[in-house]
């Protein structure tokens, strides 16, 4: 696995900060429970609030992987 660090996203722009954090939040959750509502002129920033969500995600489970050895 890529080593991932938390200053990778430090410079993502999401655009529409609300549709990132549902995105963001959706991702953590494993569904996709306010897709729906994102309005279509700010899609694009639910889905780098989406990828960030999994960079996140991974990170923390490298970190859990780290731990147990």
């Amino acid at each position: 696995m890529e080593k991932f660090e938390l200053n990778d996203i430090k410079e993502i722009h999401v655009g529409d900060v609300p549709a990132a954090k549902k995105g963001i939040i959706d991702s953590l959750l494993g569904q996709d429970v306010h897709k729906d509502e994102i309005p279509f002129e700010h899609f694009s920033s639910y889905k780098k609030g989406h990828e960030i969500g999994s960079q996140v995600e991974n990170l923390l489970k490298g970190d859990q992987s780290r731990d147990r050895h």
